[in-house]
C-alpha cells in the first residue's frame, strides 16, 4: 500500500511533462496507483488512453488475504472501475480476464486480448545454449519463479511427497512464501530449494530438466497465464500444470498439447501422470516438440505488432477528435 501511495503521489507532483502533448497515454496494471494517477495527467486535454491489465490487484489482494480489511474493498473496486474507464481501449492477457474486465468497465470500451511475449534476452540465450546440444535429465521437475500466495507451492509440496513416484523437484525462487518453503523442504525427500537463478543458469536449467512445473491456486489467482510458462515453451520444456483444468493455464496446456494438467490436491492424478511419463519417455519428446511449435504465438515481434496496431488506431482517433 505504501509503495502504491508513494508512486501515486510522485506522478501527481510531476503532473505530466510540460510542453509535450503525447498522442496516447499507455498504462499498465499493476501497479494500481499508475491507473489511478494517469487520470490526473493532462485531465483537460483530449488524449487517447490505453490500459494493459496484467492482473486484478484489488480482487487478488482481498481474496487471497493480502489485505485483511474487507470493507476497504468497496472504495478500492470503485476506484479501479473509475480509473479503468478513463481508457478508450483496454487489453488483457487471457479469455477469463477479458470477461472479468468486461464486468468491471461495461460494454462501451474496446476490450481486446493481447498476450505477453517471451523476453528477447531469454529467447536469445536459449538459441545460444542450444548449440551445445544439452541433454535433459530424467525424472526432474523444475520450478523457478515467485514463491507467492497465488502459486500455492507449499500445498503442492505436500501432494508431491505422496505422489512423486521417485521423481525429484528442484525449486528456485523467492517471495512471500520463502520462509514457509524452507521449513517444508527440510523433511521432504527428493526436493531441493535454491535461490533465484541468473538468466543464463535459468535457461540451462530449462534446457536440461525433464519437465517445468507451473502451479496456480484455484480462484482469483488463476485468471491468467503465468509468465513462467513462456520461457518453458521457448525452451521446448514439457509442462506439468497444477491448476484447475478449466483455468486459462489448464486450457492452454490442453490446446497446445505440451504437457499435462493435475488438479490442485489430487495425489492420484499426479502419481498417474509422473508414472506414465517415466514409463513412456517418448511422450515428453512429443510435448517438447509441441511446446516449441506453440511458442511462436508468444514471440515478441508477433505481440508487439498487435500493440502497434492498437496504438495507431488510438492515434488516428485522437487526430479525428482534434481536427
Amino acid at each position: 500500500m505504501l509503495s502504491d501511495l508513494s508512486f501515486f503521489l510522485s506522478i501527481l507532483i510531476r503532473n505530466g511533462f510540460r510542453g509535450w502533448k503525447p498522442d496516447v497515454i499507455l498504462t499498465a496494471s499493476p501497479m494500481f496507483s499508475q491507473c489511478l494517477a494517469q487520470r490526473f495527467i493532462y485531465p483537460f486535454r483530449s488524449i487517447s488512453r490505453m490500459i494493459v491489465v496484467q492482473d486484478f490487484v484489488v480482487d487478488a489482494a482481498l481474496e487471497l488475504g493480502i489485505l485483511k480489511l474487507s470493507l476497504i474493498g468497496i472504495p478500492l473496486r470503485w476506484l479501479e472501475r473509475w480509473s479503468f474507464r478513463s481508457a478508450a481501449t483496454l487489453s488483457t492477457i487471457s479469455d477469463a480476464m477479458l470477461e472479468k474486465l468486461k464486468g468491471i468497465v461495461g460494454d462501451d470500451r474496446r476490450l481486446i486480448l493481447i498476450s505477453n511475449w517471451i523476453h528477447q534476452s531469454i529467447a536469445n540465450e536459449i538459441v545460444r545454449q542450444r548449440q551445445s546440444a544439452l541433454i535433459r535429465r530424467e525424472g526432474i521437475l523444475l520450478y523457478s519463479g515467485n514463491l507467492g500466495v497465488k502459486q500455492g507451492l507449499p500445498q503442492f509440496l505436500e501432494v508431491f511427497q505422496l505422489g512423486r513416484d521417485n521423481w525429484s523437484l528442484e525449486i528456485h525462487g523467492g517471495g512471500a512464501e520463502l520462509g514457509r518453503m524452507r521449513d517444508a523442504v527440510k523433511d521432504a525427500p527428493g526436493v531441493t530449494l535454491g535461490e533465484v537463478l541468473p538468466e543464463t543458469d535459468y535457461v540451462t536449467k530449462l534446457l536440461t530438466t525433464s519437465v517445468c512445473l507451473v502451479t496456480q491456486m484455484p480462484g482469483v489467482g488463476a485468471n491468467f497465464l503465468p509468465s513462467k510458462l513462456l520461457p518453458a515453451l521457448a525452451a521446448g520444456t514439457p509442462v506439468l500444470a497444477v491448476c484447475e483444468k478449466d483455468s486459462p493455464l489448464g486450457r492452454e496446456v490442453v490446446r497446445g498439447q505440451f504437457g499435462d494438467v493435475v488438479p490442485p490436491g489430487n495425489v492420484e492424478r499426479l502419481r498417474s501422470v509422473l508414472r506414465h511419463w517415466r514409463a513412456n519417455p517418448d511422450i515428453l519428446r512429443t510435448y517438447s516438440a509441441n511446446a516449441l511449435g506453440w511458442a511462436g504465438r508468444y514471440s515478441r515481434d508477433h505481440v508487439l505488432g498487435q500493440y502497434e496496431a492498437e496504438l495507431l488506431k488510438l492515434v488516428a482517433q485522437g487526430s479525428k477528435q482534434n481536427s
